[in-house]
């Protein structure tokens, strides 16, 4: 178990002549000393991003090949990784998160709540909230503009999440309020919350990848370059912060559903 746990997220730049993105993704990694991070983490869609026509012609075994390649990511540098990933199964397409240990074994994946626009008529909808637990923390996961609805993430932190990451395509002319629903989220749960998103040209993704802190500060962000930001997330921080503003406590589900 870890008081610390060292965080990377990886913001690149979804290429419409570069898909599927392993090259890309390997050429960042490459710079970056793994060995000092516990758990790594990448954008929404991160290897074919919303290309709708190529994620639809896919064969089952192009699917298959993300999982492996983060899978082996994860046992060949023993590190956490969180990816959102191109799920079908049968007939259904999901956005997905999907998360693999430190053995390359998969522990979770989440399917997004919240499907924006276009995301309708191609992905179903997911339906439950999980967490998952690394070295002793316990973290929750949404997709994107699940980050619009402060009920997902209450329901992560009475689950007891005291991380949440957010892996996310968010677009311009969006970014204040990337930035606005990532620190409410963090100050209304008292929990860490990393939001890991993209970049683009002619898709405007507005990068902007960040952590804010369980009172709402903004620990550090990126700007709109392919850049890696490594980071350190403090447990006692999360329950020093709960117990000066005992916020969960408080919730009242009896009065909220009516």
């Amino acid at each position: 178990m870890k008081n610390e746990l060292c965080v990377g997220a990886v913001q690149f730049r979804y290429d419409e002549d570069s898909k599927p993105y392993y090259r890309k993704i390997d050429e960042i990694i490459e710079c970056v000393d793994l060995s000092e991070l516990d758990l790594i983490c990448f954008p929404e869609l991160c290897v074919y991003g919303f290309d709708y026509r190529l994620m639809e012609e896919l064969r089952d075994e192009e699917v298959h090949e993300q999982f492996r390649f983060f899978q082996d990511m994860a046992d060949k540098n023993d590190l956490i990784v969180v990816a959102g990933l191109f799920e079908r199964e049968g007939d259904e397409n999901f956005d997905s998160v999907v998360v693999f240990d430190s053995e390359g074994e998969i522990v979770q994946k989440y399917k997004k709540t919240h499907l924006w626009g276009r995301e309708r008529d191609f992905f179903t909808h997911g339906s439950t909230l999980k967490l998952f637990e690394a070295d002793g923390w316990k973290i929750g996961v949404g997709i994107c503009a699940d980050l619009g609805f402060p009920e997902l993430s209450r329901k992560l932190a009475l689950k007891g999440a005291e991380f949440m990451i957010y892996p996310s395509a968010w677009q311009f002319p969006y970014l204040k309020l990337w930035k606005q629903m990532i620190t409410a989220r963090a100050a209304e749960n008292q929990a860490y919350v990393l939001g890991v998103n993209a970049v683009g040209s002619d898709n405007h993704y507005c990068g902007g990848t960040l952590l804010t802190d369980p009172k709402g500060d903004i620990v550090e962000e990126l700007k709109r370059d392919e850049k890696f930001l490594s980071l350190k997330v403090d447990k006692q921080m999360v329950y020093d912060r709960r117990e000066e503003i005992d916020w969960l406590s408080m919730v009242r589900e009896d009065v909220y559903r009516h």
